[in-house]
């Protein structure tokens, strides 16, 4: 009886931390991929023969993405 009201915490425990990573996980994906571009970045883009409008078209797009859509 004792190890059956155990096991139900354990199993409620886990369920609890899974729901949690879940959601954890779910909110970080919202983030991939929004942030503006990093100074490397624009280096290489402008050692790749793109301008500087062209860079700031690009961010800007970045900007826009969605991706849970």
């Amino acid at each position: 009886m004792i190890s059956a009201l155990i096991g139900s915490v354990i199993m409620s425990a886990v369920t609890v931390a899974m729901l949690i990573a879940v959601d954890v996980t779910d909110k970080a994906l919202l983030k991939v991929g929004k942030t503006p571009l990093t100074s490397q970045e624009r280096q290489i883009l402008i050692d790749a023969g793109f301008n500087l409008i062209e860079i700031e078209n690009l961010n800007e797009e970045i900007k826009l993405l969605k991706f849970n859509e």
